[in-house]
């Protein structure tokens, strides 16, 4: 009996240390269970609540809206107005070939192998953001890609700003238009809060006010399922829109002298005598600037970009121009103010005036006789500024007339304006590596030679003729502060030193080229009282004397003919416009350039009696 106890404790013992073993086992799997849940929930709690929200929850930007530009009365010239993009999020797509073959059956010029690529290419950090396939879908394409969204997991439709020009090709020139960033751009400091797909300025006030237009994106959240379907979102962050901006032009002159252009390739440019705004700025031919609110099409692109008469030049600040007879004024001014002549100083012009071995022509082949300042204006006599050529240095022209903006960037707030050229004897030197000549001079007083000027210089130039001497800054943009000069005030304006006595004399002699009989400008003359215009026509040579026998001729080459050129400013008695009209290869500005430049100002001038 005594074996048999001894037994059985012996089990019972044996059976009392498993279970003690056991307990033990289970009280560390329950403390390391317990402190796991500790870790996870405690310790790790919110970065695992964090990536648990990440898994539903996604950023969207809210893109902001560009700043309004509007013209001198309020009039929109460029605003926004809503796009619907289409876009993928990799994530939340498995069978990327079916969803491709769906999405390219629904929308065109969308290929189903390029939406593979973009999906193998994505890595993995990035899978849950959103890729842009195509932007502003057409209403049928929005309508068909929404009527089957149950079959498209992971497609998205979002809503963007784009920007809307309502004048398009009336003032593409002067708006300019949008371009995507490029990688060269994205490496730069100045672009490090841009993102790969954003817009900016490329051309026009655009370009230039990009800061300025450009708003702050905001951010919204939004709550996803497991197919990447959008159940519900609420915004973070709100979108700062741009702020405005307000230009001097006055769109419906600005629409009336585009439409006077019509096929003709030129430019005309109107400014405010007595402040310098730009009042407008034509360049024909133009572009639809709408086209870029997007991203164009090659195919738009090459038209526009292939085109040889050169839609995209701004002709008014780049092209560069022999300014002929216009610039008689101006060489007129240097001669009175040098004391060189008087208004009643008169030279005999027997049709040409020989220098050594030379011999310049007049326009006239018989020439115009005894002629004073005021009929050397009137008829634009060539060989009064021939004499005037020998007898004024060219340095003198040089620094007389980059005080009326030649020569020189007038500083409009438009990128890629050009300078002109405006010679001299160190520019001559220096460049061609020969001394200047008289006969240089010569050509450079009936605008010709190396003398070049762009539309604009032009206007602002016949502007200080109209306001009686002060030469104002061209400028577009109303709202901002004008340039402080030395003294710390605001600019107003420069004054050139000309006497009263010789500017009223050239002013007079400018009336009289429009309005006395024997001015070639007269057919052109305004004949509504108060209204009286004044300015001078000029037809400058693009060719050299060795075609002289082509002109005149039915057959000379387009690009062979002269081109036309006027320039005016009205009223007479009390200036409110200055204007100034090319036209490429027109001919002859007092037939083709001068009836526009009336037309304008007449159109202009009855805005003020409504």
């Amino acid at each position: 009996m005594a074996i048999v106890d001894s037994s059985k404790k012996s089990k019972r013992d044996q059976i009392a240390a498993n279970g003690r073993i056991i307990m033990v086992v289970m009280a560390l799997i329950v403390a390391g269970i317990t402190m796991r849940l500790w870790y996870l929930q405690i310790a790790q709690g919110e970065y695992y609540n964090q990536k648990s929200k990440d898994n539903r929850i996604r950023v969207r930007r809210v893109r902001a809206l560009r700043g309004i530009i509007t013209d001198c009365k309020g009039e929109i010239l460029a605003d926004n107005s809503l796009a619907f993009n289409l876009q993928m999020v990799p994530e939340n797509i498995d069978q990327i070939e079916k969803i491709a073959d769906l999405l390219a059956a629904q929308i065109d010029d969308l290929e189903a192998d390029t939406i593979v690529c973009l999906y193998q290419k994505t890595s993995a950090c990035v899978r849950h953001q959103p890729i842009t396939l195509k932007k502003n879908l057409s209403p049928n394409e929005l309508a068909r890609v929404e009527a089957r969204k149950f079959e498209l997991p992971g497609i998205l439709i979002e809503t963007e700003p784009i920007r809307e020009y309502p004048y398009d090709e009336i003032a593409s020139h002067i708006i300019g238009y949008l371009g995507f960033i490029n990688n060269r751009e994205l490496e730069l400091p100045a672009y490090k809060s841009y993102a790969r797909d954003d817009l900016v300025g490329r051309t026009g006030i655009e370009a230039r006010y990009q800061e300025h237009l450009r708003g702050l994106d905001g951010q919204r959240q939004v709550v996803v399922n497991a197919r990447g379907r959008e159940l519900s979102n609420f915004t973070v962050e709100a979108a700062q829109s741009g702020k405005n901006l307000q230009l001097t032009i006055d769109i419906d002159l600005q629409q009336h002298a585009f439409a006077l252009m019509g096929t003709k390739v030129g430019s005309l440019v109107a400014i405010d005598p007595k402040n310098g705004e730009i009042l407008a700025l034509v360049s024909t031919p133009s572009f639809s600037n709408n086209l870029f609110s997007t991203r164009i099409s090659a195919k738009d692109w090459q038209k526009i970009n292939g085109d040889p008469l050169r839609p995209l030049q701004n002709r008014p600040i780049q092209g560069r121009y022999p300014p002929g007879s216009i610039i008689k004024p101006l060489i007129a001014a240097v001669a009175l103010t040098n004391q060189v002549i008087t208004p009643q100083t008169s030279f005999f012009c027997n049709g040409a005036m020989s220098l050594g071995n030379t011999r310049f022509r007049c326009w006239k082949r018989y020439g115009h006789g005894k002629v004073d300042l005021y009929r050397s204006l009137k008829e634009s006599c060539d060989v009064y500024y021939y004499n005037l050529a020998t007898k004024v240095p060219i340095d003198s022209i040089a620094a007389y007339g980059a005080r009326f903006g030649l020569g020189r960037l007038s500083g409009i707030e438009l990128p890629g304006e050009k300078s002109g050229l405006l010679p001299s004897s160190s520019w001559k030197l220096k460049n061609v590596h020969d001394q200047w000549y008289t006969g240089d001079t010569i050509s450079v007083c009936i605008g010709q030679g190396y003398l070049t000027t762009t539309p604009l210089q032009i206007a602002a130039m016949y502007a200080v003729f109209a306001n009686g001497g002060t030469y104002y800054p061209p400028h577009l943009v109303k709202t901002e502060k004008r340039p402080l000069n030395t003294h710390g005030h605001p600019n107003k304006g420069t004054k050139i030193e000309i006497s009263d006595h010789h500017m009223q004399a050239i002013r007079e002699a400018l009336r009289q080229v429009v309005n006395d009989k024997r001015g070639t400008a007269f057919k052109s003359r305004i004949t509504i009282e108060g209204w009286e215009m004044a300015g001078k026509t000029g037809t400058a040579q693009v060719v050299k004397q060795t075609l002289e026998d082509l002109k005149g001729a039915k057959d000379t080459p387009w690009r062979f003919r002269d081109h036309a050129w006027f320039a005016a400013f009205a009223p007479y008695n009390d200036p409110k416009i200055a204007i100034a009209v090319l036209v490429e290869h027109g001919g002859h500005g007092g037939s083709t350039a001068a009836p526009l430049a009336r037309q304008a100002i007449e159109f202009y001038l009855g805005k003020f009696k409504q």
